[in-house]
């Protein structure tokens, strides 16, 4: 692993954690692993609010269970008054993964599941831990953008799509997509063409985070089900696990395949794999949006509905988290055109003939 600093030393942490036995186990973690350090630890949202104007961290982690369910506030507060990565350390599902999921909602860079002793244990945790803090270390350049960020130039009409009607529209996301996937399906959800959207996410979670993206844009959004049939005004996400996702279409309609196999592009559910078959069942009538996310996952799936005739877009740079994903697509020659997150969806409608309204917020 490469050492990541800053220019006056390492990555600088802080832990925002009620558990003291957390605050030593993530402290000695964090410290043993080369270009981080931690600074400080605090127990409750007051303490972690006063010690990041004391101490300027890099990065925070921070459990949501703080004394008082202040996690969530303490979340809020600090990207709206003083942005940094915030990585969530979090309970596995029931009650805690509607948490996080509105966690990432609000812009936490990112999560990991706390060892539990069972299937979680304290080796993936540690191996989590550090690549999820190496991930929040890359996007501390957008939120110190933030803060200067320049208002986006508008997208201009363009052309209708090449294959005329689009049938699908294709996501793919990963670190910071939770938020960014929500502002395109809502900004998309008038044109009531089917959505498919692979969002890196374990197991647990994809289900909370299908339902939170129903009530935010008014579409049916469910996870994924072998054999599912999409249909005008629905969306799926893909389930977290052993299985891939698909799109094939069968006697005219499009149909949900959830196969397993081996990770691709590092991971399952992949982007590419959804991509590509899309691209082959498809090919000029459907568009595919390739979002925020660490890697390249995406990238070669991209370039193949680009070469089937599909619409292409990425994220832009700036808008982008962690411009990891977008970046591989680009330099591969996948994207048809490059828009700023709050603008994806106008140029979608612009593609497809349709004239959607810009978001004001």
């Amino acid at each position: 692993m490469s050492t990541l600093t800053t220019p006056g030393g390492p990555v600088k942490v802080l832990v925002v954690d009620d558990s003291v036995l957390m605050q030593k186990l993530m402290t000695q973690i964090i410290d043993s692993a080369p270009g981080f350090k931690v600074i400080g630890v605090a127990g409750s949202a007051e303490e972690g609010w006063d010690a990041i104007q004391e101490l300027r961290p890099d990065v925070l982690t921070l459990d949501l269970e703080l004394p008082g369910r202040h996690g969530l506030k303490l979340l809020a507060r600090v990207l709206k008054q003083d942005p940094l990565p915030v990585l969530i350390v979090s309970a596995f599902g029931g009650p805690g993964a509607d948490n996080t999921i509105q966690a990432l909602e609000l812009g936490a860079i990112d999560f990991i599941e706390k060892p539990d002793g069972t299937t979680h244990t304290l080796e993936g945790f540690m191996k989590h831990l550090v690549a999820a803090l190496s991930r929040a270390s890359v996007s501390r350049r957008m939120f110190a953008a933030r803060r200067e960020a320049a208002p986006a130039r508008p997208v201009l009409a363009r052309e209708p799509a090449r294959g005329g009607r689009t049938s699908l529209i294709a996501i793919g996301a990963s670190t910071g997509g939770v938020p960014a996937v929500q502002v395109v399906m809502r900004d998309l959800a008038h044109l009531r063409i089917p959505v498919v959207v692979v969002q890196h996410m374990p197991p647990g979670y994809t289900a909370k985070f299908a339902a939170r993206l129903a009530t935010a844009t008014g579409l049916d959004v469910r996870e994924a089900a072998d054999g599912d049939k999409l249909k005008p005004g629905m969306a799926v996400v893909a389930p977290g696990g052993p299985r891939h996702l698909e799109i094939e279409e069968r006697r005219g309609e499009l149909v949900c395949v959830l196969r397993e196999g081996p990770l691709v592009s590092g991971h399952s559910p992949s982007v590419d794999v959804m991509f590509h078959s899309v691209a082959r069942s498809l090919g000029q009538h459907a568009v595919g949006i390739l979002l925020t996310g660490m890697g390249r996952d995406g990238a070669d799936g991209l370039l193949a509905m680009r070469k089937a005739g599909a619409e292409t877009l990425i994220q832009s740079g700036e808008t982008c988290v962690v411009n990891g994903m977008p970046k591989a697509a680009y330099e591969l020659g996948a994207a048809d055109r490059v828009v700023p997150l709050d603008q994806i969806g106008a140029a979608v409608g612009n593609l497809i003939g349709e004239r959607p309204h810009l978001r004001t917020a």
